[in-house]
């Protein structure tokens, strides 16, 4: 799960990176936590950026159109040979649309098959049981007020760059966030890539505090790693400002996996 941003090459960067053998890999691949309404915002999501994701394919442009781009938004200066070079890359420099805006139609953008597959997958792993916990309409509007945050956490270290940023990832982190304070015990299988590859279960916080630290640690070009930390921390502070779980699941903490 990553933001990528597009480099001045015009390529995806941070889409695929290799890892290597010295750094273990946890990839989530689904939880023990049933939840008991179906998740229509986090399936409508889903649906949303698939279909927005095929409109790249089909029209690049929109990739451009629509990403965030932090100079734009700040009124930064632009070098103009630097200007001169993003456009013949085809990445704009001046705004088609109000730059503010972007911040959420970036979110719904992403850089590549694998990108989208990370961050719908990660979505539908922590977004149901969260949907589950706030309610439909709240669990909308944290999802979109987390990936605001999470993009400004990127721009305000980046106030100046003409690169466009693209990705769910700042507010599906937003989404883990809440989901390690809400369901800490749930169960988590995982991937193991460590030297060789394993399956593992381990508790959600552990994958998720696991996958916090990795933000700090492990660096691949093109991702905007300041957007998952910002994302992360909105979603964990916000439910823990609503009450934590002993509020948001009082009279149901029961019926989850949660005790172990």
């Amino acid at each position: 799960m990553a933001v990528v941003y597009l480099n001045c090459a015009g390529r995806l960067a941070g889409e695929a990176c290799p890892v290597g053998n010295n750094i273990p890999v946890l990839l989530p691949i689904r939880d023990h936590n049933p939840s008991h309404s179906f998740p229509f915002v986090t399936v409508g999501l889903i649906v949303v950026n698939v279909l927005v994701y095929i409109m790249q394919v089909v029209d690049p442009r929109i990739t451009y159109v629509y990403a965030a781009i932090p100079a734009e938004i700040t009124g930064a200066y632009v070098n103009p040979l630097l200007q001169m070079q993003l456009v013949e890359r085809g990445i704009r420099v001046e705004p088609v649309v109000n730059p503010w805006l972007t911040i959420l139609t970036s979110m719904f953008l992403h850089g590549g098959f694998l990108h989208i597959l990370g961050n719908m997958w990660s979505l539908w792993i922590f977004g149901n049981n969260v949907e589950d916990a706030l309610g439909h309409f709240r669990y909308l509007l944290l999802y979109l007020f987390w990936g605001v945050v999470a993009a400004l956490s990127h721009i305000v270290f980046n106030w100046a760059s003409p690169i466009p940023v693209v990705g769910a990832s700042g507010a599906i982190a937003g989404v883990m966030g809440a989901y390690m304070l809400l369901f800490p015990h749930a169960r988590i299988d995982c991937v193991l890539w460590f030297v060789i590859i394993t399956f593992v279960e381990v508790p959600a916080i552990f994958f998720l505090i696991f996958w916090f630290v990795s933000q700090f640690l492990v660096y691949s070009p093109g991702v905007a790693y300041l957007a998952h930390i910002g994302g992360f921390v909105a979603g964990f502070l916000t439910i823990k400002l609503m009450g934590g779980p002993t509020r948001i699941l009082y009279g149901r903490r029961r019926f989850y996996y949660d005790d172990w």
